[in-house]
């Protein structure tokens, strides 16, 4: 029997107060259908709105990286991420409630 394995989901972020809730609420979402761990990393990127505390909030690790190439805004959060599997989503979109079941 395979061991489960922690899945992480990397989502970058540049002010983004009025959609990272809600990106955040369908990771949650998605997470309940699976039974590994689950881990969100919001990459803070050049942040001067209010994303870091609803972040926070969330429950989700928050990191920055004040990059101006979204590969890099990525790759700093795969580098902080502490799951064996990597997903990423933009903030301003939703997983499907079945998304990581596939994963």
């Amino acid at each position: 029997m395979n061991e489960a394995k922690k899945i992480s989901v990397i989502v970058p972020a540049h002010n983004e107060e009025r959609f990272i809730g809600g990106c955040l609420d369908a990771i949650a979402v998605a997470a309940k259908n699976v039974a590994q761990e689950v881990e969100m990393v919001v990459v803070l990127n050049r942040c001067s709105d209010s994303t870091e505390q609803i972040a926070k909030n969330s429950g989700a690790l928050t990191v920055t990286d004040e990059s101006r190439c979204i590969a890099a805004v990525r790759n700093r959060g795969i580098a902080e991420a502490g799951g064996d599997i990597l997903v990423t989503c933009d903030a301003d979109s939703r997983l499907h409630p079945q998304a990581l079941m596939f994963v």
